[in-house]
């Protein structure tokens, strides 16, 4: 009996080889059997060559027009490799990779707000990640530390309320920067274009147009809480026309500074008012910390000509004071000292870079007795270290809502690191003898082990 090769039941396998040998070699059986024997044809799929192996069978009499389609087909295959496009099972020219993820932002934040050794807690910090998403689906993060004076009602109201309006007039906002887009998407295919890493000026005037939308929601948000908080009384009302009843007698020069930072991509967004701080520590150990804020006191040249071409006077009692009374020419509130006192912030924007290293918010009872190279040398220390040695000459926090929060965050990471960062300026502003109340935010730009 006659044996069929590789496995193939073949014809003539009655016992006739001659009858076997004939039914092999006509072309249908080849052409049949090569089929059978061909690799499956996804397994050209991905790029790779696709090679055809060769049958034992095969004999050098097979049809020419057999040998002559295959042979067009694997030099196809052959010369589309040479030439360095890769080619599919369908014959076609495979799509470009996607786009890898787009550059990941860490953060993590820890905080503290104590008292101190005054007598009544007027400072207020808000925390809000995620508090809000831009029209590209990007979040937006939130952090604020709002100093109180005259009470405490002007600063609770920034804490309670300064975010939800800022997410009112980021959607505004946002509305009529997609409105702009059809002319935008075509910046944003130049840029995919110029791979050769310039910057399209199509693509440079739309970042400047998003920039110029978060300015003006962030001045509108404080236009917003400033008209609230000159209706604010300490009753916790807020009335038009403003409160009568006892506590409202002296909520005229009742207010508050705000420092509040927006973080959103790889932008920090910071907007001031007031004499609180935000410093960016940025670099190796020893650089240079970057003031993100500049301090609104009444001596500030230019704030002290805003405020004689306003017909008001700074009068040095204690420091310098508008009428003698406030030691900082814009705030909050404070609706007796307009038009001196404005509540028009200072905006800026900074590029993140992969040097830095955090973004330290704080009221002026901190930075009265902490220089900024201090505080950034102690934050950055707590962050690389994780567990920074006590400090055995420094006074524990006193009072302050923020000092259990700090004592929970011991046992907790990553945002313990930023919380016993923030500790530690708190401990070391008391210290030094501070008399304002404290609060401080610490918040970590690096991604850290």
């Amino acid at each position: 009996m006659v044996m069929a090769s590789a496995g193939v039941n073949m014809p003539g396998g009655d016992g006739n080889p001659s009858a076997a040998a004939s039914s092999s070699s006509t072309p249908e059986c080849r052409l049949r059997r090569r089929r059978r024997l061909a690799p499956p044809r996804a397994a050209a799929a991905g790029g790779e060559k696709r090679v055809r192996p060769t049958s034992p069978s095969s004999s050098s009499s097979e049809d020419d027009s057999v040998e002559g389609e295959e042979g067009e087909a694997d030099a196809a295959v052959e010369g589309d490799e040479e030439g360095g496009t890769t080619v599919s099972a369908a014959g076609g020219p495979q799509p470009p990779p996607p786009p890898g993820p787009a550059q990941a932002w860490p953060m993590a934040f820890g905080w503290l707000s104590v008292a101190g050794r005054s007598r009544e807690m007027e400072d207020a910090v808000s925390l809000r990640p995620g508090f809000c998403t831009w029209v590209d689906g990007s979040p937006m993060h939130f952090f604020g530390v709002f100093d109180g004076h005259g009470g405490s009602h002007v600063s609770t109201l920034c804490r309670d309320r300064m975010h939800e309006f800022l997410a009112e007039e980021l959607a505004a906002e946002g509305a009529a920067f997609q409105f702009q887009q059809p002319a935008a998407a075509a910046a944003g295919e130049e840029a995919a274009a110029a791979a050769s890493g310039t910057t399209s000026s199509a693509a440079v005037e739309q970042e400047e147009e998003e920039e110029r939308a978060w300015r003006a929601a962030l001045a509108r948000t404080f236009r917003r809480v400033d008209a609230l908080a000159s209706l604010a009384c300490a009753c916790g009302r807020i009335v038009s026309p403003p409160c009568r009843c006892t506590l409202s007698g002296n909520s005229g020069i009742v207010g508050s500074t705000a420092v509040v930072a927006v973080l959103v991509r790889g932008r920090l967004v910071v907007a001031n008012c007031g004499d609180s701080r935000a410093v960016l520590c940025r670099g190796p150990a020893g650089a240079p910390p970057v003031p993100l804020s500049v301090d609104h006191k009444p001596d500030r040249p230019d704030e002290l000509a805003r405020i004689e071409a306003a017909g008001g006077r700074v009068v040095y009692i204690n420091g310098h004071r508008v009428r003698g009374i406030l030691a900082m020419s814009r705030a909050l509130g404070d609706r007796m000292l307009r038009p001196e006192v404005i509540a028009e912030p200072e905006i800026t924007i900074t590029d993140r870079t992969p040097e830095d290293q955090c973004l330290i918010l704080a009221s002026d009872g901190m930075w009265d007795v902490i220089p900024n190279e201090i505080a950034c040398s102690v934050a950055r220390q707590c962050l690389e270290d994780g567990n920074p040695a006590p400090v055995d000459d420094v006074p524990p926090a006193a009072g302050g809502e923020g000092a259990a929060a700090a004592a929970v965050a011991e046992s907790s990471e990553p945002e313990a690191r930023c919380s016993r960062a923030a500790s530690l300026l708190v401990r070391l502003a008391l210290g030094r003898t501070t008399w304002d109340n404290v609060s401080v935010v610490v918040i970590d730009l690096k991604q850290r082990e």
